[in-house]
């Protein structure tokens, strides 16, 4: 009986895949003037390719990856530049992929390497992306992808901060993405989610080497917060932020001003953060490099 089932999706397999590809190749041919008559951005529904699978939607996921993967090199290798039709078809196939076979990991990083840096479509990425993450959950590279996006492209430090902390926390991530997550959420003006991440991966960690990294970077964190805490009641109270990070001390508000372990100095910058010189970085270490 399994061979007999086996010979019979064979057989149903060799009927249906030519019959798919001769559609495909029809609409292929009518593509450019159905792109020409819809309106920018319109694509069919994926769950239409879902239904012509026919069970076969692994078979039909790594036939439109090649298909999409064709279709940018094609124009890559004749140097014509990909129009916003071109781009919404692109970004569509993806989708369509991931939608066949959500635990596919190289659409999603297609995605990522294309729609970023070529054509800033970020927001279409970080959603091709976040969708893998419900699939892939085991996976620490999509909300690496994602935090990066949001601290590079974004300039959203605090969202990548976020997404960089979820993909530490993920069993078999790199370990410097502990520290990394720790260092924007600095930036990102949250300084004490920072904190709190850092005890956490302390608690959890058995490497020595890893607790010294990460027991520096919070003592900075700490101070950063001690700071901000400080600094938010001095303009509760007078109505301004002081003239220097030191009047915090001679006013009551701190005992004395925490010391940077990464030998920087402690500054407010115009939109009323703390901020250290050192960025979080052995100031000594920099130096020897140098």
């Amino acid at each position: 009986m399994c061979w007999r089932r086996v010979g019979i999706n064979c057989l149903m397999l060799l009927v249906v895949l030519p019959l798919y590809l001769m559609l495909q190749g029809t609409s292929w041919e009518q593509r450019v003037e159905v792109r020409r008559t819809s309106p920018t951005g319109y694509t069919l529904p994926a769950a239409f390719s879902r239904v012509l699978a026919m069970g076969y939607q692994g078979l039909l996921s790594d036939y439109e990856f090649l298909r999409a993967m064709t279709f940018y090199g094609d124009r890559s290798v004749k140097q014509q530049q990909m129009s916003t039709e071109d781009w919404d078809f692109f970004a569509y196939s993806l989708d369509v992929v991931t939608d066949l076979d959500p635990y596919f990991l190289d659409p999603y990083v297609l995605g990522e390497g294309l729609l970023t840096w070529d054509t800033q479509r970020y927001e279409a990425a970080n959603t091709l992306l976040r969708k893998g993450m419900q699939y892939r959950t085991w996976d620490w590279q999509l909300p690496y992808y994602i935090g990066f996006n949001h601290f590079y492209f974004l300039r959203d430090s605090a969202t990548g901060s976020d997404y960089m902390m979820q993909a530490a926390e993920i069993p078999g991530s790199p370990g410097f993405l502990k520290t990394l997550a720790a260092r924007l959420a600095y930036y990102g003006g949250k300084s004490q989610t920072g904190v709190l991440f850092l005890q956490q991966m302390l608690a959890e960690t058995n490497s020595e080497a890893l607790r010294q990294r990460m027991g520096k970077r919070l003592l900075a964190l700490q101070g950063a917060v001690q700071i901000e805490d400080a600094l938010q009641q001095y303009r509760n109270a007078e109505g301004a932020d002081p003239q220097a990070l030191s009047e915090l001390a001679r006013s009551g508000y701190l005992e004395e001003l925490p010391q940077d372990p990464y030998g920087g100095q402690w500054v407010i910058l115009q939109n009323g953060r703390v901020y250290s010189t050192s960025k979080f970085v052995d100031v000594k270490s920099e130096n020897q490099v140098n």
